[in-house]
């Protein structure tokens, strides 16, 4: 039996925005509560968990999930492969969708797209920022939960394997059943910035939400606004992304 469960790594300790995860966004709601209400209007999933580490630090984000009834998994705060891996086994997943706490704009629609892909054909991973055609930060990652148990196993990857949860399927496609969806015309902004990872983000964030009056807003609605309001987006436009799919792909 299928199994898909939305998976969410979050901790306090950013080093490009220290607390974010629980910084409020929009009226007093946290950034972790708006990326999980996204989440949980996807209709192709079975649960959502959130990934938080066994530091002290991370005590209030499961403290948040248990007050507010989501489930949580602590598990190492560097190897991140090893504590989503964690979480998809004690959720039952058979497969996860894989997410950070720095997804402020997740894309509800998208991610059923990307589970109704995986759940038609023979995948090990579907996503869609191997080349990068929708926003920055607009993406999602269907993987299997048997080959991410397997890549755990391994004794050969490295710190940044272990840190990016897929990064050693993108680096090993070859050793993967892998599709990649690129954005319709209508979605296709990659020159357009949407994740938080630094204060120019934060700001951003919150501005669109207010705009919006709170989490319920599609990624069409944010292209709109953008094409209308260009300069409530300028801040974020040189900032570095340092991980990512499609970065392997230059």
């Amino acid at each position: 039996m299928t199994k898909i469960v939305g998976t969410i790594e979050a901790r306090m300790g950013s080093s490009r925005l220290p607390g974010k995860t629980l910084s409020p966004v929009y009226d007093g709601i946290s950034l972790l509560e708006c990326v999980v209400r996204r989440f949980q209007r996807c209709r192709k999933l079975d649960g959502v968990v959130v990934a938080t580490t066994i530091e002290r630090g991370d005590d209030a984000i499961a403290a948040w999930c248990n007050a507010n009834g989501i489930a949580v998994f602590r598990g190492s705060e560097d190897n991140v492969l090893d504590r989503v891996v964690g979480a998809a086994l004690q959720q039952g997943a058979t497969a996860i969708v894989q997410m950070g706490a720095d997804s402020a704009y997740l894309d509800y629609e998208l991610i059923d797209q990307l589970v109704d892909h995986y759940q038609n054909a023979h995948f090990d991973y579907v996503c869609n920022d191997l080349k990068l055609t929708y926003p920055l930060g607009i993406y999602g990652h269907v993987v299997k939960v048997d080959k991410l148990v397997a890549m755990n196993g391994r004794n050969d990857l490295t710190e940044s394997d272990r840190s990016d949860v897929v990064r050693y399927i993108w680096e090993h496609s070859e050793d993967y059943a892998i599709s990649n969806i690129e954005a319709p015309e209508a979605l296709r902004y990659p020159e357009l910035r949407l994740t938080v990872d630094y204060p120019e983000d934060m700001e951003q964030a919150r501005n669109v939400y207010s705009h919006f009056g709170g989490a319920l807003f599609t990624t069409q609605q944010i292209i709109a606004l953008y094409r209308q309001q260009p300069g409530l987006f300028e801040k974020t436009r040189s900032l570095a992304q340092h991980s990512a799919p499609f970065l392997s792909q230059i």
